[in-house]
């Protein structure tokens, strides 16, 4: 007689009913009102990251719906629409995977379906996982049927990036969004898990693994039955570390020691000891990050119950380094955790990140490696000096006066001479001339163009290059004198309009035209010939 397959964790203790739901207790308890009170919308949208719930609870959702005794949010789980969605096979609930349906033909095939009614059902509910891979076709393909689909269906959209669902579909949708849950509510599911199934655990193995998951209850059983493996069918601590490469929290406060005591080979000895039990270096970072958030907390809040256990292992350090230095080594650790991919190898990068976090420890650098002479008892440090200093005797370098800059007569000569081009020239083109003061050059830019005063620096430079000097600018918004290169070259303009205008009024043709075939002239439609332009 053959052994039936064991059936994996994450799915044996799938819930059931919406009491078997771990977390998400108020998503749960808006469907379960909706079920309850008969309130349905014609489409639900569940956001979350990965293994928070969404597929389950649509499974949930469904199973409310077409119970034998329902619509209830307390599905018997006995009848058969009940057992063939727990085993599924049950002809209404229709799932499809978008990540591999994504084309606009497969989505009009099968939003076809839709006006046939259910077959075994009270509803034919469509789970569609992974929404967001749709393409933009096949979301246009389905928005009028989405909006108003036949009484007897129903849409769950699932989907862990709703940032990429377009906003037409969002705004047809009742969405719920599925948080990560805390590690202790993963560790108390753990718990229960192991007790059914009467399984030896270490009660001190499933933090960690609470930890590992990141807020997701099906990674945590799969770590779970991985964990199962590696302890020949027992929980254990020891192996659970060696399965997740983690470090010793000892380990990691050793390190802390090392770095306040800025002992670089030793913190070079411990990488190397990681490296060769295969330990993961991210893993090390992240816990790192943790010890200096503790340590920030423990300074600003010492007497916080939560940091208790934190205050009383890290009582040695919390004095060493001053909260603007822990902020620091905390940014360095975090951002060494984005950085570790582009190292040549993660030992490399881990080195380099602690060798960082050394070099910014707060006082003098470490010195370098003493010098010995041939008695071995004497050993004489010479360590190099930060700055050095000149001789008492050795002359100081001459002050270069920098030129006084030229007095400006004509502010438009001088921006028709500028290099830069487009908006740089756009902002000196409105300005107006107020003057000079020392080395600064004052201008006032009207408010209407307030958006190119992020060009000013630009223009500065283009200045200092024309002048040969170093110049300071300071541009004042404020209202037009009419006075700037544009105001004058707007004059010019409407002189030249006006007198092409006078000129074509005066002229016989025209004249002759306007007479015979009562034609006007569009004054709007002159333009001149010669139009004020920039000189090159």
């Amino acid at each position: 007689m053959t052994t039936p397959p064991s059936q994996v964790l994450a799915r044996k203790w799938r819930p059931r009913t919406f009491d078997d739901m771990v977390g998400q207790s108020s998503v749960v308890q808006a469907l379960r009102h909706a079920l309850k009170s008969g309130r349905l919308h014609q489409a639900y949208l569940l956001t979350g990251t990965r293994g928070v719930g969404k597929t389950t609870l649509a499974r949930l959702l469904a199973k409310g719906l077409n119970c034998e005794s329902g619509p209830t949010d307390t599905p018997c789980g006995t009848c058969s629409a009940c057992l063939s969605i727990d085993q599924g096979r049950f002809a209404d609930l229709l799932e499809v995977d978008a990540a591999t349906n994504t084309r606009v033909e497969e989505m009009r095939e099968l939003l076809e379906n839709t006006q046939y009614l259910p077959v075994a059902g009270r509803f034919k509910v469509y789970l569609i996982d992974e929404v967001h891979m749709l393409s933009r076709s096949a979301f246009n393909a389905m928005l009028k049927t989405l909006e108003e689909p036949p009484p007897h269906v129903k849409f769950i959209l699932a989907t862990t990036d709703p940032q990429k669902v377009p906003v037409t579909v969002l705004s047809r949708c009742l969405q719920f969004s599925l948080r990560p849950l805390p590690a202790r509510q993963i560790q108390e599911r753990l718990h229960f898990v192991l007790e059914q199934e009467g399984l030896t655990f270490d009660e001190h193995a499933l933090p960690l693994l609470a930890e590992a998951a990141q807020g997701s209850v099906r990674d945590a059983l799969s770590l779970l039955d991985q964990a199962l493996a590696y302890g020949s069918g027992e929980v254990r601590r020891d192996a659970v570390r060696a399965m997740l490469g983690t470090l010793e929290r000892n380990s990691l406060l050793h390190l802390l020691e090392s770095l306040a005591q800025q002992n670089a080979p030793q913190l070079l000895a411990i990488a190397d000891e990681m490296a060769e039990h295969s330990l993961s270096f991210d893993h090390a970072l992240q816990e790192l990050a943790v010890l200096f958030h503790d340590l920030a907390l423990v300074q600003a809040a010492p007497m916080a119950p939560t940091l208790q256990e934190s205050a009383h292992d890290l009582q040695n350090l919390v004095t060493h380094w001053d909260p603007t230095t822990l902020q620091l080594l905390y940014q360095i650790t975090v951002q060494a955790r984005k950085d570790l991919p582009y190292a040549p190898d993660e030992r490399s990068g881990f080195r380099m990140s602690l060798l960082r976090l050394l070099a910014f420890q707060p006082g003098s650098p470490p010195s370098p490696e003493p010098s010995v002479t041939h008695a071995p008892s004497q050993i004489i440090s010479q360590p190099l000096p930060l700055y050095s200093a000149a001789p008492p005797d050795t002359p100081l370098p001459p002050i270069v006066q920098t030129p006084i800059p030229p007095a400006i007569d004509d502010w438009t000569a001088l921006v028709k001479r500028l290099s830069h081009t487009g908006l740089t020239y756009e902002l000196a083109r409105h300005a107006e001339w107020l003057g000079t003061q020392h080395h600064q050059i004052r201008l006032r830019l009207p408010r209407s163009h307030a958006h190119l005063l992020s060009f000013q620096e630009s223009l500065r430079t283009d200045l200092e290059a024309i002048l040969r000097c170093d110049l300071k600018l300071h541009i004042e918004l404020g209202e037009s004198s009419g006075e700037s290169l544009a105001d004058q070259e707007s004059r010019a303009y409407q002189i030249s309009q006006h007198k092409a205008t006078e000129t074509l009024k005066h002229d016989p043709l025209v004249q002759a035209l306007s007479s015979s075939l009562q034609a006007t002239l569009v004054e709007s439609s002159v333009k001149p010939i010669s139009i004020p332009h920039r000189e090159e």
